[in-house]
């Protein structure tokens, strides 16, 4: 039995027991105003004692102390789990809450199964109601989304892959969730929300949820066309986040840096970044092979790019990503100029960089990390961002190198998620190495060379090629 099934069955069993009220003393009647999901700004801030993945999380003696923190901080959308067994809520909480602040939007998180649950929530206050479309059957979802409109209660339908979309696509909710924990194993994947956007065709306020935990994580949804987000653990344990979620909700934009990246969703080869680009007919060259990405390295190497050669391709349309190696808070001001002015989208950075700096840094950006030893594997969950580029280790330079990393080390960064993988890829390995470990990304430099900062396109052409067949 999944994590899912677990606690529906779990809550099934509660309402056997105790009803649908859970044993609190719900009013017979509405007593406080209702007020619509998505005040701005729309982050929505949760109260969350535990989880089935992370156990206990907070105390939380008081919900109304805890909701009161979140409002003297800007909050207008309140997500309070319900769920009693593997989450330690109640609708005790939700109702004290929804008392204590009446003109706040708050969200009953539960897993609800019936009518019954819609009508409860209802007049215990809550003024939204999560659905969740993995949970329930085409017909029951509909039913309950329908009932929950006719009470004017605002519906965060939650989904996490495309079967769900599907299922909900005939309803066109207004608020849809994309969440990028997988509900049956607990496991996040941070871009799972931005690939599945490109599937949601209908207009709807879109709320990103699980695996933000700082202001450079809110980002990514706000940039990427997202409306809205749904942060828990993160808040509940540090509620001084709450200034940078809100900052970042002031950002928003369509199509930065990871909504265009995941945009390409027809081919079945990985996505691609080519790297060490210094003159445009190579910059040329990779955009018709296919690149996705294009890297120009700003730190000190034989591969240094031109700033103003950056400035001169702004037409070839390909995202680029400015490669940089710093070990403290300060960007060069000539990496700042190129991304205040749209010449590159985001930065790669390839130092020695502090997970602390990367949470707060204001622009699009993913770490690339070099691995010596499986212990550095396990680095890779300390980074935000929703993609971690893994490298070969070098005692004398920071990449574009031509080694490999090791195998074993590759299949333990593969085996906690999608892989982007750069280090010694050539024409010579990559149709076996996309064969073996399935890359979302791959990146190239060095190996399409016939000399320092010169691709040869004879190589990029054959890598192209051969990446394609390793891929079928």
């Amino acid at each position: 039995m999944n994590i899912l099934e677990r606690i529906a069955g779990a809550r099934r069993n509660s309402i056997a027991e105790k009803g649908y009220t859970q044993g609190a003393a719900v009013p017979e009647k509405r007593e406080v105003p209702l007020v619509p999901l998505g005040v701005d700004p729309f982050v929505i801030c949760e109260i969350k004692r535990s989880s089935p993945s992370k156990g206990k999380i907070s105390a939380i003696s008081d919900p109304v102390r805890q909701a009161e923190l979140y409002v003297n901080k800007g909050i207008r959308n309140i997500s309070i789990l319900t769920e009693e067994d593997h989450f330690s809520g109640s609708l005790e909480d939700l109702m004290a809450v929804k008392r204590a602040f009446p003109r706040i939007a708050v969200l009953r998180k539960d897993f609800l199964l019936e009518k019954e649950d819609i009508d409860v929530s209802y007049k215990a206050g809550a003024d939204a109601v999560l659905l969740i479309a993995a949970l329930l059957k085409r017909e029951k979802l509909e039913e309950l989304y329908r009932y929950a409109h006719s009470m004017n209660l605002s519906v965060l339908m939650e989904v996490h892959n495309e079967e769900e979309i599907d299922k909900v696509r005939s309803l066109k909710p207004a608020i849809t969730g994309i969440n990028t924990r997988n509900l049956k194993t607990f496991k996040i994947d941070r871009a799972l929300a931005l690939k599945l956007k490109n599937n949601i065709t209908w207009d709807t306020d879109l709320v990103y949820e699980s695996g933000i935990s700082s202001y450079s994580d809110a980002l990514v949804p706000f940039q990427s066309g997202f409306s809205g987000i749904l942060v828990g653990e993160a808040v509940v344990r540090d509620n001084n986040l709450i200034g940078g979620l809100i900052r970042a909700s002031a950002k928003k934009k369509e199509n930065g840096f990871w909504s265009r990246l995941y945009k390409r969703t027809d081919s079945i080869w990985p996505l691609v970044k080519i790297c060490g680009i210094t003159n445009r007919d190579d910059a040329a060259a990779a955009v018709s092979l296919g690149a996705d990405i294009l890297g120009f390295v700003l730190a000190d190497s034989p591969r240094k790019a031109d700033s103003g050669f950056i400035k001169s391709i702004k037409d070839l349309n390909v995202l680029k990503a400015a490669v940089v190696v710093t070990e403290g808070p300060d960007l060069n001001k000539e990496v700042i100029e190129l991304l205040e002015n749209g010449y590159i989208d985001a930065v790669q950075f390839h130092g020695s960089e502090d997970p602390g700096f990367l949470k707060n840094f204001p622009y699009p950006f993913y770490k690339a990390l070099r691995l010596k030893s499986a212990g550095d594997a396990q680095k890779v969950k300390l980074y935000p961002g929703p993609r971690v580029l893994v490298d070969a280790w070098s005692g004398s330079a920071y990449g574009g190198t031509g080694k490999r990393i090791s195998p074993d080390l590759v299949k333990k960064v593969s085996a906690e998620g999608p892989l982007w993988l750069a280090g010694g890829l050539s024409p010579e390995n990559v149709r076996s190495v996309t064969a073996e470990f399935k890359p979302e990304l791959i990146d190239a430099s060095s190996s399409l060379e016939s000399g320092k900062g010169k691709k040869d396109h004879d190589k990029m052409k054959l890598f192209f090629s051969e990446l394609k067949y390793g891929s079928l």
